[in-house]
């Protein structure tokens, strides 16, 4: 499928970004003394929130790019996805890095 491989390599991208701050974040935890940890949490929570949601939305579209779905059709798990997470009352980041991969796969279906 065209537009699938580039694809792919961006919802791996955004899965080991995800994984890549968290273990920065758990490591700037552990060096923050008593006293500086609120702060370097009100930082850097809204950061790693965002790449959290890119993340969930990347292993949803490569789900749906394993079992064979075209680009339409894995725009409209991740758009129907979207409204689930709005549902459950998710942060705006979280939606912002959730929506950024689905406009991801909106360009990719559009070219």
């Amino acid at each position: 499928m065209p537009g699938t491989t580039d694809l792919r390599e961006a919802f791996d991208a955004a899965r080991d970004q995800f994984e890549q701050y968290r273990v920065s974040v758990s490591s700037v935890i552990e060096e923050r003394p008593a006293g500086e940890l609120s702060r370097a949490l009100g930082a850097i929570l809204p950061e790693l929130v965002f790449y959290e949601g890119r993340a969930f939305a990347a292993e949803l579209g490569l789900a749906q790019l394993d079992s064979g779905k075209d680009l339409e059709g894995i725009s409209a798990v991740l758009a129907r996805g979207l409204v689930e997470q709005q549902a459950a009352r998710r942060s705006g980041d979280y939606l912002a890095g959730f929506a950024d991969v689905l406009a991801r796969v909106r360009r990719e279906a559009t070219h």
